[in-house]
């Protein structure tokens, strides 16, 4: 059997329990499901972030060990969270070290503590006395110092909760006693007239046209029921006509029906009385309202602009609009207007329409997609322009041609012309001819390839010589002729300056570590070289004072000795070119020496040369050997006379001082850390061949030279006894333009005694007692053994620092002074001292090297040795040591 359908009154009724019960489960899900996991996370980064920023706080503490002020932290800030339950701190191995209990630890969470101490995760649930609780754990410095834990309370989110929910429940109640009263209106005004209505068709369609609705009210459904009664009236009078009349009526629809269903657009036929008598399927399709969700213009208007002022606004221009229309051609001019939909979307409509007699038949153009394109093209743009107005790049939009059309820049200092004198203009036409055919190349790469990037250019503007970066794009197919360019210039002189500035500081770097190196080979080579010229110069020593006076021998000995001096000569000169040469400071008016040595360079320089004098007075003195700055002098004045080979010339020597800061002895070439100041400096100019910049940079390289071989010292010496003296050197020149050579010299100071080595004694003197003597060299050992014993000293002999130490032990007392080398393996001669004045303070130690006494002294820090022995050396040079001993 059939179930009887529900009514209209019921399925209102079903619907409307429906809805309360589904909205109400549905909030208290909402509030269940989603709201509460929410708080929690929310908590949980909470805790996080409290915990990430305490731990940073606790380093101090805990390194300190203060714990207690720890405890009153952590307290402190507890107290002033409300949501923070607990903060406590745990080492390495979970021990609990501080916390914000303000009394004993709890013993479960200690327990607790203790498990998860070491654990990795960072986040646990707890369930306490006091409330469930999140407890955040970070680490203190990775983990090195321990672990703070962060108790946050889940109360409040609970509370919360509850609050959420009741207020859902509250919502839920009101809307339910809402709906009921709008049911009960709904079923009083217009579920009860339209079941009349309903029962007076049943009974006009069992025939009783005689029927008749009572109207109950004057609104839609009361005008229904005038209108119901009206029709069975007119049909009463109009029965014979009515089977023509319909057929007419159903052409029309039919035609009208016809043309609305097969236009793309929406439309509405509206009458007189403003009631929608038609509107077509794909009105339905845009908007989603049926007709009857719409059965009058009223309806419409409230559906299509629910809001007040809008609605307010669009019915008045629909009504100027209809008004013009009537007095005009009935045309209904387009408008734009924002249409909400029966599911809650808004579309952008195009309305327009026609006044058909007395009825208006409306268009509904939907341009919604055609309005997104356009905002997306708009906030495209937009953007686009936001983008490269912020680019620090200048922006071109060129042709094939090379022919300016527009120009972007964030400032017009970064243009070579103003915009208004080329724009429109060829880059041909006003860039300089250099950078033109750069980026006309590049552009011929971009027209064959599509894009091209990496050239490089300069322009010559206001605030200096500025370097660019180009790329290009084309805006299409780079074939096309009507195709255009984008170029953007990235102004990289900063760059390039940096890129300048490091391979100026690479090439610094280099030259100083190949001074080093080569320092420290002629350093080495010079130490050997001493030891066995100290066996050559000893034995012919030996030799020629035992030989007889008349012995012919005498004069290859004396030969000997002086080939043995000269060889001492250039190991000095190897010493300082490593920068520890020998020398003899005393305080040195520049200017006084050049004049002093005026007729020695007069004679020294060629026939061809003029030598000039430009000497600043008065002059700041110097500290400095003047042997060692004559050697200087002299070897740059040969060099430039050599450097003026066929023509006349002219040699400037030139004096002057000036502050140098530490830019500016950063921009020196040949130079090394030195120290800010007041500096002397010599300047040695020729106008000679000059030198190119391969030539320039090996000029100081030992046995570099450009002349005849066995030639190439002397300019390595110099820079070694610059070196020495805390100095600097700087060399300009180009080939066929002379030189000009520059020494720096640091200023002032106060002036050091001379080791001159004191009066002369007669070569009768002798000593007495048992002399250690020290060296890694043999033949040193046998040559300064028996010098020693010439003087009439024993010698006992060791070969390195070691075994001196284990002689020494035996009888600390046995040696009167000891001779001992300062470069040996195992234990050199420095550890060895050092040793022996701990066993002796009063140790007497004469220290033995081919460095300069300077440089012993700086190393031992002024330690007190007894005397300083350099070697090479002689009989009658030792004697004079032993007898200045201190």
């Amino acid at each position: 059997m059939r179930k009887p359908a529900l009514n209209l009154r019921s399925k209102i009724l079903a619907i409307f329990l429906a809805i309360s019960l589904v909205t109400i489960a549905g909030m208290i899900v909402i509030a269940l499901l989603f709201i509460k996991p929410l708080l929690e996370a929310k908590l949980e980064k909470r805790g996080q972030s409290i915990a990430h920023a305490i731990s940073y706080q606790c380093i101090t503490p805990v390194l300190s060990r203060d714990f207690l002020q720890l405890d009153l932290f952590l307290r402190e800030y507890a107290n002033s969270e409300n949501d923070v339950s607990y903060i406590y701190v745990t080492t390495a191995e979970g021990e609990v070290i501080a916390h914000s209990f303000g009394r004993a630890f709890p013993v479960a969470l200690k327990e607790l503590s203790r498990r998860t101490g070491k654990e990795a995760n960072d986040i646990t649930r707890l369930q306490t006395t006091e409330g469930d609780i999140i407890q955040i754990s970070e680490p203190i410095l990775d983990g090195h110092l321990g672990r703070l834990h962060v108790g946050m309370s889940l109360a409040p989110i609970k509370k919360d909760i509850n609050e959420i929910i009741m207020s859902l429940i509250s919502f839920a109640a009101l809307f339910f006693f809402s709906s009921l009263l709008l049911l009960l209106f709904i079923d009083r005004w217009i579920v009860s007239p339209i079941f009349l209505i309903r029962s007076a068709s049943l009974k006009v369609k069992a025939g009783d046209i005689d029927s008749r609705v009572a109207v109950r009210s004057r609104d839609e459904i009361g005008g229904l029921a005038e209108d119901f009664n009206g029709m069975l009236d007119a049909m009463k009078e109009s029965r014979a006509s009515l089977v023509q009349e319909k057929q007419l009526l159903a052409e029309s629809e039919n035609r009208l029906r016809k043309i609305i269903q097969q236009s793309p657009l929406s439309m509405a036929l509206v009458n007189p009385d403003g009631a929608i008598e038609y509107i077509n399927d794909y009105a339905v399709q845009t908007f989603g309202y049926q007709p009857q969700d719409i059965p009058h213009i009223k309806e419409w208007w409230l559906k299509a602009f629910p809001d007040p002022e809008y609605r307010k606004q669009v019915t008045g221009q629909w009504t100027a609009l209809m008004k013009k229309a009537a007095a005009e051609n009935g045309y209904i001019e387009r408008r734009e207007y924002q249409v909400t939909c029966k599911d809650g979307t808004q579309k952008t409509i195009l309305i327009f329409g026609l006044l058909i007699d007395n009825e208006v038949f409306v268009v509904f153009e939907d341009i919604s997609a055609l309005k997104q394109v356009e905002k997306e093209l708009r906030a495209s743009k937009e953007h686009l322009d936001a983008t490269i107005n912020a680019l620090p790049d200048l922006l071109f939009r060129i042709d094939r041609e090379g022919r300016i059309y527009e120009a972007r820049y964030s400032s017009a200092n970064q243009f070579y012309l103003a915009p208004e004198l080329f724009l429109g203009k060829r880059l041909t036409e006003v860039l300089p001819p250099e950078a033109a055919a750069v980026i006309m190349t590049a552009l011929g790469e971009a027209v064959a390839k599509g894009s091209h990037r990496g050239a490089i250019y300069s322009l010559p503007l206001p605030q200096g010589e500025r370097w660019y970066e180009l790329s290009l794009a084309a805006m299409g197919r780079p074939d096309h002729p009507q195709t255009q360019f984008i170029v953007l210039a990235r102004d990289i002189t900063e760059r390039r300056l940096a890129e300048q500035d490091r391979l100026k500081l690479e090439q610094q770097l280099l030259h100083a570590q190949k001074l080093e190196s080569l320092g420290v080979l002629a350093g080495g080579i010079a130490h050997d070289f001493n030891n066995l010229l100290t066996a050559i110069v000893g034995n012919t020593d030996l030799a020629l004072m035992r030989l007889a006076p008349e012995s012919p021998v005498r004069d290859n000995l004396q030969r000997i000795e002086q080939a043995a001096g000269r060889a001492a000569d250039l190991s000095k000169q190897m010493l300082a070119y490593s920068g520890k040469g020998r020398f003899v400071i005393e305080t040195i008016d520049l200017n006084r020496l050049i004049r002093e040595m005026t007729h020695m360079l007069e004679v020294s320089i060629t026939k061809k040369a003029v030598l000039n004098f430009k000497l600043t007075d008065p002059l700041p003195t110097i500290e400095a050997d003047a042997t060692q700055l004559h050697q200087i002098i002299m070897n740059l004045i040969i060099n430039a006379s050599e450097a003026i080979d066929t023509e006349s010339g002219v040699i400037s020597i030139a004096t002057g001082s000036m502050q140098c800061d530490r830019n500016y002895l950063n921009s020196i070439w040949m130079h090394e850390q030195l120290a800010e100041g007041l500096y002397v400096w010599l300047e040695i100019t020729d106008t000679g061949c000059g030198m190119d910049a391969e030539t320039v940079g090996k000029m100081f390289d030992p046995f570099f030279t450009t002349k005849f071989t066995g030639r190439g010292l002397g300019m390595a010496a110099v820079l070694g006894i610059i070196r020495g003296h805390k100095g600097a050197i700087t060399v300009k020149s180009e080939p066929g333009r002379g030189a000009a050579f520059r020494v720096f010299l640091p200023a002032g100071g106060k002036p050091k005694d001379p080791s001159n080595g004191g009066n002369r004694h007669e070569a009768g003197w002798r000593g007495k007692g048992t002399v250690l003597l020290v060296d890694d060299e043999q033949t040193v050992l046998d040559i300064g053994g028996e010098m020693l014993k010439e003087l009439g000293f024993e010698v006992v002999t060791a070969m390195d620092g070691s075994e001196a130490l284990e002689l020494f032990k035996q009888d600390v007392e046995r040696f009167p002074f000891i001779i001992l080398d300062l470069t040996m393996p195992r234990l050199d001669g420095e550890q060895t001292y050092r040793q022996m004045r701990q066993l002796k303070p009063d140790v007497k130690v004469v220290m033995s090297s081919g460095y300069n006494e300077q440089e012993i002294n700086q190393r031992l820090g002024g330690t007190g040795l007894a005397g300083f022995l350099q070697k090479p050396y002689n009989l009658s040079t030792l004697r004079e040591v032993i007898k200045e001993m201190k």
